[in-house]
């Protein structure tokens, strides 16, 4: 396994990111949220499940202002593509991956739902939404319109969980409700009962897998 920090650039824009290669034919590309990083249980312990199965893990390092989450969904998106766009045209065009997997964490699945989802070029890869901003009316109208394969995991007691969240289910895109964890999939004073929503949200990764 080889770790590779690197970083790209174009006239405007200049982000880093770490590729973590194990030589297998798929890769994911995670999108963290705005203060839930890559360090943190959720997606340290997907990227652990990724590297396990030998998937490629790139773990995209931008930072925003909270004023960002005071704009528009599409906006957002806007924003976040410019950086993310110089990624994945970086890593795609230097490595011949036959699958791809995106997973987005919170501020993460904007950019995943309302541009990425809706690329041609995407059209067969697997997503995972971890705690995506539901009661943004833009991105549930937008995964309405969704065919591709994948998992959405949210808690009942997430400020962005809605009940009809069950309406976005279908054959390939599975729906997963923790009972009583918050945003960050964690059930309030209960370690153990964190715990098992943890091991929720990766075995339902895994039959994705």
């Amino acid at each position: 396994m080889h770790v590779n920090q690197k970083s790209v650039s174009n006239q405007t824009h200049r982000i880093t990111y770490t590729h973590i290669k194990t030589g297998g034919p798929r890769i994911c590309f995670m999108f963290s949220g705005l203060g839930y990083t890559y360090e943190k249980p959720l997606l340290y312990y997907v990227t652990m499940l990724m590297l396990k199965r030998e998937i490629d893990v790139v773990h995209i390092h931008y930072t925003y202002p909270k004023e960002l989450m005071t704009k528009s969904t599409d906006e957002i998106a806007d924003v976040m593509m410019k950086d993310i766009d110089l990624v994945l045209q970086d890593v795609l065009s230097h490595n011949n991956y036959k699958n791809i997997i995106f997973a987005g964490k919170s501020l993460g699945t904007i950019p995943l739902i309302q541009r990425v989802m809706k690329d041609e070029v995407y059209k067969d890869a697997v997503m995972l939404l971890l705690t995506p901003l539901l009661t943004r009316s833009e991105l549930f109208e937008s995964l309405l319109e969704r065919t591709h394969n994948g998992l959405i995991v949210i808690g009942t007691r997430d400020h962005y969980y809605t009940e009809e969240v069950y309406q976005l289910k279908t054959n390939k895109m599975n729906i997963e409700v923790i009972e009583n964890a918050d945003h960050s999939l964690d059930v309030l004073y209960t370690p153990t009962e964190s715990l098992k929503a943890l091991e929720t949200v990766l075995n339902g990764i895994e039959q994705l897998l």
